[in-house]
């Protein structure tokens, strides 16, 4: 009897345990290129789920890279998750790094796409970075602030939690974003730290977007910027998760 008594509760536990526990759907993530490049020159190479870009000429010029997965809608209380290793080599000035989840428009140019995009790295015009979400009609460069003409194509929804600081050249930072549906509401956290996940992030962010302009996405996207100046950027552990409750 007592016997059957703790294994009753064992069931209990395990069972309570199990619906507490988020279903999680590993998305595949594939179509690594340079947007808006048919020239492989800068890659991507690697193997073994390791992404880098790089070559002569690289950093001369900030480089928009994206990689696909299926489209996904975020439901009530589902929160989609990117992470991954980066590493950058070569660093010749201080800059941003930008990355973020989107719903791109078109795989052969980086304009209009929706979504949600960090700034990570010190830089003097924005020392706070920004978290800044796409405009429904926007028309720029899926990481810029502004179009070609000079209007807002973005909502910045906040600051880094702590001052910005520079990126190191040779060291492996662990990016994640993460974005929960809630009610008409988006909630977005992103960070970028060096080493393990207890590290100090270089870059914080935590905020809500009250009127999403979307809540599918299909497209991870990143940019090296001009001042970054970088003669490589590798990529490893790249997952895009969806959570449900």
């Amino acid at each position: 009897m007592k016997f059957l008594i703790h294994s009753l509760v064992f069931a209990v536990f395990a069972s309570i345990h199990a619906a507490a526990a988020p279903a999680v759907s590993d998305l595949p993530v594939s179509g690594w290129n340079v947007v808006g490049s048919k020239d492989t020159t800068f890659g991507p190479t690697g193997e073994a789920g390791k992404v880098v870009f790089g070559g002569p000429g690289f950093g001369d010029k900030g480089k928009l890279l994206s990689a696909y997965f299926p489209k996904t809608e975020i439901g009530e209380g589902k929160s989609l998750e990117f992470s991954a290793q980066v590493q950058f080599s070569g660093i010749a000035a201080a800059g941003h790094f930008r990355f973020g989840i989107f719903l791109k428009r078109s795989k052969d140019h980086p304009r209009g796409w929706l979504g949600y995009c960090a700034y990570a790295g010190a830089e003097v015009a924005s020392p706070r970075g920004g978290l800044f979400a796409r405009l429904a009609d926007n028309n720029g460069s899926f990481d810029g602030i502004k179009d070609s003409d000079g209007r807002p194509t973005v909502n910045l929804l906040g600051e880094s939690l702590q001052p910005a600081k520079s990126i190191k050249d040779g060291v492996v930072y662990f990016i994640k974003m993460t974005l929960t549906r809630t009610g008409e509401g988006m909630e977005c956290h992103a960070s970028m730290r060096p080493g393990a996940d207890d590290a100090t992030p270089i870059v914080e962010y935590s905020a809500v977007d009250t009127s999403p302009a979307t809540t599918s996405f299909d497209a991870i996207g990143f940019n090296t910027h001009e001042v970054l100046s970088t003669d490589s950027i590798e990529f490893n552990e790249v997952s895009v998760k969806l959570l449900e409750p």
